[in-house]
């Protein structure tokens, strides 16, 4: 009976020591997970500051190099580290990066006249390069075609387009590599006075694929562009991309220039 006694004591000893140990297991199994989240979490909200910092940098940048005579500022583009291990990447398509002046805009008979383009980064890299435009236009009472296209003093595209082609109908121009400093349209011409014209919008189509639609005519204070930021920890699978479209409004650019949305267009996280 003794022994019986002993041998039962023993076996739920044995299931005792399992029990506790199962129960310690899952204890640290789940402290390790919370540690874990907790670690992931943190480092997660570190690259969005970090991509925050990349935008509000972008956007320094632009601000402290703007003359409004030669450049309307510009930007680096690429990798740039903030401390040990933290960085964040600035860049963005052709499109995003393709500034389009529209405050001076105007109509004189034939022409539209006013326009400036420029790049916004400073960085070789990505270029910005327009290989054709759609112009599309709204006129009452006789219609006319497009029949040239002179950017910088060049003629890159002359032919017939009518309005009702578009966005069909592109203007295949000589392709135009833009700089971080700006350059005029010298003009979009038709064959015969616009008077009556409400509209004139350009879609910019960049040689990487990437368009960009802007209302030309009539003017606004307008020049947009658009920032992204990649924040990363090294060592951590984590990544947080931010975007800004910020206007320049040239005419009154020292008190009106401003962010116009501001959001975050990828969140990725691979567990540790």
């Amino acid at each position: 009976m003794i022994k019986k006694q002993k041998g039962l004591a023993l076996i739920a000893a044995i299931m005792l020591i399992v029990f506790v140990s199962i129960a310690v297991l899952r204890v640290t199994t789940f402290i390790v997970q919370w540690f874990n989240q907790l670690n992931t979490d943190q480092i997660s909200a570190k690259c969005l500051y970090l991509a925050q910092a990349g935008i509000h940098d972008a956007i320094y940048e632009v601000r402290s190099t703007y003359n409004g005579t030669t450049t309307f500022g510009s930007f680096t583009t690429g990798l740039s580290t903030v401390d040990v291990n933290e960085t964040y990447r600035r860049g963005g398509t052709a499109a995003d990066l393709l500034m389009v002046d529209t405050s001076a805009t105007s109509l004189s008979s034939a022409d539209i006249l006013g326009i400036r383009l420029q790049k916004a980064t400073s960085s070789a890299l990505p270029a910005v390069t327009i290989a054709s435009m759609n112009v599309c236009w709204t006129k009452s009472g006789t219609a006319r075609n497009l029949t040239s296209i002179v950017i910088n003093g060049t003629t890159v595209w002359t032919g017939t387009v009518a309005s009702s082609a578009c966005p069909g109908g592109n203007a295949n121009i000589t392709d135009v590599v833009l700089s971080s400093n700006f350059i005029p349209v010298t003009r979009l011409r038709w064959s015969g006075a616009m008077a009556g014209t409400t509209n004139v919008t350009v879609q910019f189509n960049m040689l990487d694929g990437s368009t960009k639609s802007v209302v030309v005519y009539p003017a606004s204070n307008n020049c947009l562009f658009t920032v992204k930021s990649t924040g990363k920890v090294s060592g951590f699978n984590i990544y947080r991309t931010m975007q800004a479209f910020y206007n320049l409004m040239p005419t009154t650019y020292a008190t009106t220039s401003r962010i116009n949305d501001y959001d975050e267009i990828n969140t990725e996280i691979t567990s540790p």
